[in-house]
């Protein structure tokens, strides 16, 4: 336990002064892979439950690209290619729900916020709140990734549950969402003094290059120190402004009215088949 505190104190010791010290940016490039309970699919037509299977799979292998100076951050998903041919609705893309990264996440480490602007169904919201202070746990454990030292650091949190149900919905079900346990394991260098990392992810003495917890994983697999030309970190702008506790609200309200309107269309459709 001694040699944990100590290498807690002496991280943030260095973190500190590197980041009083120094003026710099850069990009961090992250691949992702998230694993998907398919149980729901049951409820698919029997000719379509494999497509949708394979669709949400492939949805879940991501890259995503991080900028940051020692003040601020900006983290997105690359954009590809659909060659699939069949792209996914604006209204409503179930397997963009599912995914646990979503939107655009800006943060300022000098007002110790952030803004989140993500689409719902077609409409943007820009979530506006404060950084939470997460705590962090160092093991004392270190290894190697890429050419950079990194430290294991773990964490407990509550986070809310999304749920989307192909199917009839429970009765007396309310908007409140619910919330569940996880446990997060990352690995951090001193070596770029930021306090960022990927997703949500932040609030280590140093760059967050791997990351995982019982759904998703994120390894960083290149980075970019000091470009020649200066990256410009802006906000994200024009959607409906939210807080956190408001958007978890709508959010989970409008998935309940997407869960109604695909068990009325299911329903309809048998109706039509039987006659």
């Amino acid at each position: 336990m001694k040699i944990i505190i100590r290498l807690s104190c002496f991280l943030l010791f260095l973190f500190t002064n590197n980041i009083k010290a120094q003026d710099f940016q850069g990009t961090a490039y992250y691949m992702s892979k998230t694993k998907v309970n398919t149980d729901f699919t049951k409820n698919i037509p029997i000719e379509r439950r494999q497509y949708v299977i394979d669709r949400i799979k492939s949805s879940m292998e991501k890259t995503y690209q991080l900028d940051f100076n020692n003040t601020a951050s900006l983290f997105y998903e690359e954009q590809r290619l659909d060659i699939s041919g069949v792209g996914g609705s604006t209204r409503f893309n179930f397997t963009a729900m599912m995914n646990p990264i979503q939107g655009i996440l800006y943060r300022d480490y000098a007002s110790n916020t952030f803004i989140n602007k993500v689409d719902l169904f077609g409409k943007f919201f820009l979530i506006k709140d404060t950084l939470s202070v997460s705590k962090w746990v160092m093991t004392g454990e270190s290894k190697k990734i890429g050419a950079y030292t990194c430290y294991k650091a773990t964490l407990s949190k509550e986070v809310p549950q999304q749920v989307f149900q192909f199917g009839r919905q429970r009765e007396n079900s309310d908007d409140q969402p619910k919330m569940k346990k996880v446990n997060i394991e990352a690995w951090f260098t001193p070596q770029i003094p930021v306090a960022t990392g990927p997703a949500k992810h932040s609030g280590l003495p140093g760059l967050i290059l791997e990351v995982s917890d019982e759904r998703t994983t994120m390894l960083c697999t290149k980075i970019v120190m000091n470009p020649k030309d200066k990256l410009k970190i802006k906000m994200p702008k024009k959607g409906t402004e939210v807080d956190t506790e408001e958007y978890l609200e709508i959010s989970a309200k409008k998935t309940n009215e997407m869960r109604e309107m695909f068990r009325k269309r299911r329903e309809s459709g048998g109706s039509r088949r039987v006659n």
